[in-house]
């Protein structure tokens, strides 16, 4: 399956792209347009072949068919220090014996720009990247956080078309990932320019991205919004890929009530559900999807479904509960304390928000 970001002013084409490796193929005629000031991130799992893509971008592989087209300026067979992008590593690739100026402005030198220019443009980029008290310092003398936004200050005092990251947070903790997350967020808010970055990393995805093009074995799975691709995923792969706990799914099949549409689990489990767009020829075996957030307690004076609760992980404000309902598997997120292992509570599921998927190829119906 490939997909498609529609833009206005393309600042990347990448059209039917084609890579393979002896017998295996890495992409299989990928299809992206990326607009020009656009943060578009490149999701999917190890192997997807995400990071391929991205150096196919960058120059750095080549690819067997397709086209790569760079501010409407065909770049498939031109060397990489000729496209004008800047690529930030997970390595952050710094010379130790430089300092953290001599390290931002190396490419500026390889230009042979003037003295004057490039600690001019050093000092600037420092300034945005609040660096500036880190100058004169070894990468040695530096956190994982502070080298890394040394080697994003490297790809930006190039003010080159596009940048790319290839996981850039990956050798870095928690705290750390957060940090400079926002920090990459800020940059591009500020510079406004297009950005393509790979994680594997769905949080990363959803709080960076304008647009986010899920991946799965060398194929474009989804393309849309952070919203877009949480709340309506396009099949059961990007339902499970995105999201912590994932969405969950339970199987059954949608018969006719009159006029409204009814899921049920084939035993005595039936849930109504708001789809008058399926009110003909809706019949058949599906799986329900629901978030975790959207399986809630019934009140005592309220209907539910009998659910009984085999696992309790507690997150700190809110407990994810695994819970069996007539025999199938759901994660719910609940309020911290209110169930206990061996419980049998009720449940109510916001039909309004659930997501259904064909049972024999994963696709979403509604």
């Amino acid at each position: 399956m490939t997909g498609m970001i529609q833009a206005n002013k393309q600042s990347l084409s990448l059209r039917k792209i084609t890579k393979s490796y002896g017998p295996i193929s890495v992409l299989k005629g990928i299809d992206v347009e990326v607009d020009e000031g656009e943060f578009v991130v490149l999701l999917g799992p190890s192997g997807c072949g995400k990071s391929t893509l991205l150096h196919a971008i960058a120059g750095l592989h080549s690819i067997d068919s397709g086209e790569i087209v760079i501010e409407g300026r065909p770049v498939t067979h031109i060397p990489t220090r000729e496209r004008d992008v800047a690529m930030v590593f997970q390595s952050y690739a710094l010379y130790p014996n430089m300092t953290v100026a001599q390290n931002i402005g190396f490419p500026l030198r390889m230009r042979k720009l003037s003295r004057e220019t490039i600690s001019q443009r050093v000092s600037e980029v420092a300034r945005l990247l609040q660096i500036e008290p880190l100058l004169e310092r070894k990468p040695r003398e530096l956190s994982g956080g502070q080298r890394q936004r040394v080697a994003i200050g490297r790809a930006l005092v190039r003010d080159p078309k596009i940048f790319l990251f290839d996981e850039p947070l990956s050798n870095l903790d928690a705290t750390l990932r957060v940090e400079t997350r926002a920090e990459i967020k800020r940059l591009h808010e500020r510079v406004g320019k297009t950005m393509v970055y790979v994680t594997h990393d769905q949080i990363e995805a959803m709080t960076l991205a304008t647009r986010i093009v899920v991946m799965n074995k060398g194929d474009i799975q989804q393309v849309g919004s952070p919203y877009e691709i949480y709340h309506k995923p396009a099949n059961t792969f990007v339902a499970r890929f995105v999201g912590s706990p994932s969405m969950q799914f339970i199987s059954g099949r949608l018969v006719m009530d009159g006029t409204a549409v009814i899921f049920t689990d084939g035993k005595d489990w039936k849930l109504p559900l708001p789809l008058p767009g399926l009110s003909e020829g809706i019949s058949g075996d599906v799986i329900l999807g629901v978030r975790p957030e959207h399986i809630k307690l019934a009140r005592h004076d309220e209907e539910g479904h009998d659910a009984i609760v085999d696992l309790v992980e507690s997150t700190g404000p809110e407990d994810n509960v695994t819970l069996s309902i007539n025999g199938q598997t759901a994660t719910a997120r609940l309020e911290t304390g209110s169930t206990a292992p061996g419980q049998t509570i009720k449940v109510q599921i916001a039909a309004e928000k659930a997501s259904l998927f064909d049972a024999a190829t994963g696709q979403r119906l509604n």
